[in-house]
């Protein structure tokens, strides 16, 4: 047993006292990858995806644009009419004539064609319809009067300031405007527009009073166009002649017949003459 050899020492016998080393795995040591070269920071800030951005103006718009046409087009109330300078028209009467639709949204209304609407009516001398911020709808007004009346074929007719006819009546006791007479006219409509002539000269006349000076007057006479004449309430007659300036004539007649008044003359009759007034005493 003590002659027993290992088979390591066997080994090293045969090759000379050296030993065969064993085939061993050896670890390979991996070289790490060479890191990448630091950037340079060139001092510019890094750009950030702006697509949020103009997703939520985008939809901020969107909402904005449905909310205005829904006030354009939807029954939406918004603002209010201001109706100024009438004694005649009401808001209700303009809503009517303007057709415009309820509730009111005065951003759904054409003030043009509002204009246009309101300048038909027979009571409407002017009308200006214009917007104020932010939203009132101003529609101001100036009613038509009446200056004279004038006989026509059926009965009697009103007249304004421009000869247009603005209503009629059968009876003129109560009427506080001055009459113009010497002349029937045909048949006259609402609406219609007398012009040219002596009806001209007698709405020229007119139109030059002062407002107290057309209560003095209760008549204009245009039967003979060379010899025009007005009469004053209390039986002044004042002569015109062919009525060439009636505008001057008017002036001088008023201030005429303030002074007969105011001197307690008793008078045949005043000569409204530019050229050399006269007045006529009675004897």
């Amino acid at each position: 047993m003590d002659n027993f050899k290992s088979f390591n020492d066997f080994l090293k016998e045969q090759h000379g006292g050296k030993t065969t080393p064993s085939t061993q795995e050896v670890p390979v040591e991996q070289t790490p990858p060479p890191p990448h070269p630091a950037k340079k920071n060139s001092g510019k800030r890094l750009k950030r995806p702006r697509f949020k951005g103009k997703a939520y103006a985008a939809g901020g718009l969107g909402v904005l644009a449905v909310i205005g046409l829904s006030l354009f087009f939807l029954p939406i109330p918004l603002g209010y009419i201001d109706l100024e300078g009438t004694e005649v028209l009401t808001t209700d009467d303009v809503i009517f004539e303007g057709r415009i639709r309820q509730p009111v949204n005065v951003l759904q209304i054409s003030s043009s064609d509002l204009e246009k609407r309101l300048s038909r009516d027979i009571r409407v001398s002017t009308v200006y319809v214009g917007r104020r911020f932010p939203f009132v709808l101003e529609v101001n007004v100036t009613d038509r009067v009446p200056l004279a009346i004038v006989q026509d074929e059926f009965g009697y007719v009103f007249l304004d300031k421009d000869g247009v006819v603005m209503d009629s009546t059968q009876s003129i006791k109560k009427v506080n405007v001055p009459l113009i007479t010497g002349k029937r006219l045909g048949n006259l409509l609402l609406g219609d527009s007398i012009a040219g002539g002596e009806i001209d000269q007698a709405l020229d006349f007119l139109n030059h009073l002062s407002p107290e000076g057309l209560k003095v007057f209760s008549e204009i006479n245009i039967g003979n166009p060379e010899d025009i004449k007005a009469y004053t309430r209390d039986g002044i007659t004042v002569k015109l002649g062919n009525g060439s300036d009636m505008a001057g004539q008017a002036r001088l007649a008023e201030n005429m017949v303030g002074d007969v008044k105011a001197r307690g003359l008793s008078v045949e009759y005043l000569d409204a003459n530019l050229a050399s007034p006269f007045i006529k005493l009675k004897k």
